[in-house]
């Protein structure tokens, strides 16, 4: 689908690709299903809570460089941001450099009175307020629900504002009740940043851009690129104005996976001509070969990709023959976001575990690229390396995980992020967070993952004496439930 920055706001992920938030099935079906365009979603006669779009908004924009968000919501919905405000500080930066700010979110405060006689008012006074306090180079404001349900008219506001400061104020419209699926709030802030950010078509420069939370780890792959004859560009937290710009330049993008960075990388392919690689991801042994010959393909140094790929395979082949004597046999089941699950199915796969199910939040059965025959990393996985594994779509519904996990009784629960990790541990089950990004990329990535996962499962016995002492406060009805026994018959 082509990307539309004229408009005010992002289409939903609903909208624009079809994603879904409920399946239960196999990984092979699922991506058939997408790929022939039938698949459906399905509906919950109870669900919990889940994360919000809203959020994801907020903590995407406050990342950068010179950016104040102006959040007009309830001062609880901005509340969760403390969570992120150090998020520029694990940003590595040198000794001898300042320290790296926090992230600067100023809610307007809706309160009861505001939801009767509107809160228009209120809205610039802190735009205002934020601009004197801050002097930041843009302003972006987000949307809520309740700004939404009461009918403010917040782009006039941004309008306004731009004028009077004189510098960028954009809106990014991430209320939540506008979509099921949370990581729709990356669209939003990659709506917003890229209508203000990416300038005109410039000369074609020898850099590739890479999109996700932080560069953290990017000192293990910087090398890689440079004997490529690439320099990386991170558009990450603690990116600025000038990242940005110069990112419109380079031969390719990938991101960490394709929830967060699949608007901006479309955005750049379809307006800049940038190449959108994101049919192969680097992670694991498997990935990272495919990745770097698609990448030495494209700018024609496929001897050099091989070279590269040969030395890093040789230097960690014996650390990885280790691993899988300690790990073979093993089963896992994995509950993450959309972009990284059937990642860790497959790079799991290489290190001699069984995964016996994928949880993944939701699913995006196509992404927003011109070229076609791009497809999804998952769907090439199931095609190219016939992976196939039981699998369901849940939005963090960590109720039927703990179903799941009483189900199939893994040896390990690999989750991230949304406190599926409990459930696990609950049922004496070791769990483990996984790492995303640089750090998980190649053969280095591979081994550091595989050596952690070891070390967890060596001594299972204070987790096992947890699951003994653990008693559940649900009912005898509840905790006998099928997985996916909150499933209505129909589909839409």
């Amino acid at each position: 689908m082509t990307i539309d920055l004229t408009q005010i706001e992002a289409q939903t992920r609903e909208q624009r690709l079809g994603s879904i938030t409920g399946y239960d099935g196999s990984l092979e079906d699922l991506t058939a299903q997408g790929c022939a365009g039938c698949l459906k979603n399905k509906s919950r006669d109870f669900q919990t809570v889940s994360s919000c779009a809203h959020h994801h908004a907020i903590n995407q924009l406050a990342g950068l460089e010179g950016v104040v968000v102006v959040d007009h919501a309830p001062i609880g919905c901005a509340g969760a941001q403390i969570g992120f405000s150090v998020a520029k500080n694990r940003l590595p930066f040198p000794p001898e450099g300042p320290f790296p700010e926090h992230a600067k979110v100023v809610s307007s405060g809706i309160n009861e009175p505001d939801t009767i006689f509107g809160a228009i008012d209120k809205l610039k006074k802190t735009i205002r307020d934020a601009y004197e306090r801050h002097h930041p180079r843009e302003i972006y404001v987000t949307t809520s629900c309740t700004s939404a349900v009461i009918g403010e008219d917040v782009y006039s506001v941004v309008l306004e504002m731009r004028e009077e400061l004189g510098i960028p104020v954009e809106i990014a419209a991430g209320e939540g009740l506008r979509s099921k699926i949370w990581a729709s709030g990356f669209d939003a802030y990659s709506h917003a940043v890229s209508k203000v950010r990416f300038g005109e078509k410039k000369e074609r420069k020898n850099t590739i851009n890479y999109l996700g939370f932080a560069p953290a780890g990017r000192e293990y792959v910087d090398p890689i690129f440079e004997r490529l004859g690439l320099e990386l560009i991170c558009l990450t937290a603690g990116a600025t104005q000038e990242d940005f710009a110069r990112a419109t330049q380079s031969v390719a993008s990938w991101g960490q996976c394709s929830s967060q960075s699949n608007y901006i990388c479309s955005v750049l392919e379809q307006q800049y001509d940038v190449r959108y690689l994101q049919s192969h991801l680097p992670y694991g042994g498997i990935g990272f070969e495919r990745f770097l010959r698609d990448l030495g393909k494209l700018i024609g140094k496929e001897d050099t990709a091989e070279e590269i790929i040969a030395e890093e395979k040789a230097k960690y082949a014996d650390q990885i023959a280790e691993l899988r004597a300690k790990l073979d046999g093993k089963k896992a089941l994995i509950a993450l976001g959309s972009g990284f699950a059937f990642e860790y199915t497959r790079v799991l796969g290489e290190l001699g575990v069984e995964v016996v199910h994928t949880v993944a939040y939701h699913y995006d059965p196509v992404l927003d690229q011109n070229n076609l025959e791009n497809e999804i990393a998952a769907a090439c996985d199931v095609k190219e390396l016939k992976l196939n594994v039981a699998a369901s779509i849940n939005d963090a519904q960590e109720m039927e995980t703990n179903l799941l996990i009483k189900h199939y009784k893994p040896d390990f629960l690999l989750s991230r992020g949304h406190e599926a990790v409990a459930w696990a541990l609950m049922q004496g089950i070791p769990a483990m967070d996984s790492e995303i990004g640089f750090v998980v990329m190649g053969y280095r990535g591979l081994v550091e993952f595989g050596t952690t996962l070891a070390e967890l499962l060596e001594n299972t016995n204070f987790v096992k004496r947890l699951g003994e002492r653990y008693k559940s406060p649900f009912t005898a009805e509840y905790e006998n439930l099928k997985p996916f026994s909150f499933y209505r018959e129909e589909a839409i």
